[in-house]
């Protein structure tokens, strides 16, 4: 049974979703990284890149968005383009035009945008600057999926797309116009509020985290919803009753934390660590980088009771399914090089591939699974809309810069010892050094056994030396002087 926990009362919002208790999604908006996908805005364009069949456009964020020339709606609808005409001629630096925003900003990428706007309903997507029609795949016959790609296209403009969704094969035609008009107006609305805008400017902004807690309630038949904001309530309530969707939705007015009270904040805390357990005692090991996440898979305690070649594949089976599962907790995107322990029999292979496709069907976001590398490398990519969890939870060390290492107490100790010997000539007679112990253990030696020598080699200089707080590996020349100078500051 699916169950969401929605804690919107405070700045942060967050949603869970748990399928039969386990946690398998995680959504996090901070106020200052809420996600901009879907917005509307009124660009201009700032950069047209020939070479990359693109132009940025400058939409009011604090990067430009890249927009590239298939999200154009001239290139779309330029009748026999043979897709090698040169960008420029669909698109000019200083238009304005409608942008959309498909993915979010990520590391130092700009957002990606689309000229071609979409609105939609649960029954009906409208897509306005391209000439299409789509129709579900998961309508229970090929007539009745004809039938509505007729409709659909006997009622579109040229300048128009339409998907029709699978909630709209038992609806009626008057219906399907009342929708395809709702949805066409609004367009038209936001095409007379750009007209009295100065570009940048926001035109609509979507309530994604609304959007994404009923768009989860349309994937299955029934659950349960607990939220802590009266208004997301009854406005949830209000879209349950009139889509016939049948939720069990309940207020939570408590003092308590809502996590807390569901015993998901431990969950979270536990959302960004690199190693995950599995229930058979082998683990994971994620490593995110800007290009691509890497995850290993270990045996750990798993011993098994068979032969090596069955113990091994039953871990892999385990981790294909956990690697699913994180991918969409973790909001891992882009691509993923999953490393499983070495199999011998092909079979095995095709098994744990399988296992990744079925397990990754139920991700709201596309994934491919490639296949394995001739290094046993399983090659996935899943499709990037916003930052991962680490992104939004996390910020890079002030110490490492992200990288995980520190220089070392040698590394440190030695460098300290080359800017010294630097001064041998000059005429002070003693130097002020700070540095953190374990970086003055290696420079003065066991027992400052090497301090006689390094005073020597450093011009005869005394070396007053003082310790910095913390675990860092550092230090700092603070002065050089005379040895009553140096010693009257030193106290």
């Amino acid at each position: 049974m699916k169950k969401m926990i929605a804690n919107l009362a405070s700045r942060e919002k967050r949603v869970a979703v748990l399928e039969n208790d386990v946690l398998c999604k995680l959504d996090i908006m901070p106020p200052q990284k809420r996600s901009t996908v879907g917005n509307i805005y009124l660009g201009k364009v700032t950069k047209v890149l020939p070479g990359m069949d693109a132009v940025f456009v400058d939409y009011g964020a604090e990067k430009n968005g890249f927009l590239h020339r298939d999200e154009i709606p001239s290139f779309q609808l330029a009748k026999n383009s043979d897709g090698k005409t040169a960008i420029g001629q669909y698109i000019r630096q200083g238009e304005k035009l409608l942008v959309q925003v498909s993915r979010d900003e990520t590391g130092t990428k700009g957002a990606k945008l689309t000229g071609l706007i979409e609105l939609s309903t649960e029954s009906l997507v409208y897509i306005h600057g391209i000439d299409y029609v789509g129709v579900s795949k998961k309508f229970s016959n090929d007539h009745m999926q004809k039938q509505w790609r007729e409709l659909a296209m006997q009622n579109k403009k040229t300048d128009e797309g339409l998907i029709v969704r699978t909630t709209m094969e038992n609806e009626s035609e008057a219906f399907f116009i009342e929708e395809l008009t709702s949805l066409r107006e609004m367009y038209q609305g936001l095409e007379r509020k750009a007209a009295s805008l100065k570009a940048p400017g926001l035109i609509l902004e979507r309530d994604t985290l609304l959007e994404m807690i009923m768009a989860e309630m349309t994937r299955t038949t029934v659950g349960q919803l607990i939220i802590d904001d009266f208004n997301a309530y009854l406005e949830l309530k209000k879209w349950a009753r009139k889509n016939h969707k049948e939720w069990e939705i309940s207020h939570a007015t408590g003092p308590q934390n809502i996590f807390s009270e569901s015993s998901i904040e431990a969950k979270v805390e536990k959302t960004n660590k690199k190693i995950v357990w599995l229930d058979n005692g082998g683990y994971l090991i994620f490593e995110e980088t800007e290009a691509f996440t890497v995850i290993d898979v270990n045996s750990g305690k798993f011993t098994g009771k068979v032969a090596k070649e069955t113990t091994l594949f039953a871990v892999n089976q385990a981790a294909a399914k956990e690697v699913a599962r994180q991918l969409r907790l973790k909001n891992i995107s882009g691509i993923v090089l999953i490393d499983f322990i070495n199999m011998d029999q092909p079979r095995h292979k095709q098994e744990i591939i399988d296992i990744v496709k079925k397990e990754t069907a139920k991700d709201e976001k596309r994934v491919q699974v490639i296949g394995f590398t001739e290094l046993g490398i399983l090659q996935v990519t899943r499709k990037r809309t916003s930052p991962s969890l680490s992104e939004l939870m996390t910020v890079p060390c002030p110490v490492c810069s992200g990288s995980g290492k520190i220089e070392s107490p040698e590394t440190m100790a030695f460098r300290l010892e080359r800017e010294l010997l630097e001064h041998r000539q000059t005429d002070d007679e003693a130097v002020w050094v700070e540095a953190s112990r374990a970086v003055a253990d290696v420079l003065l030696g066991e027992k400052e056994s090497y301090r006689p020598t390094l005073e020597e080699l450093i011009g005869g200089k005394r070396l007053f030396l003082s310790f910095l707080p913390g675990a860092t590996n550092a230090y700092s020349i603070k002065r050089f002087g005379t040895v009553q100078e140096i010693s009257s500051a030193f106290e």
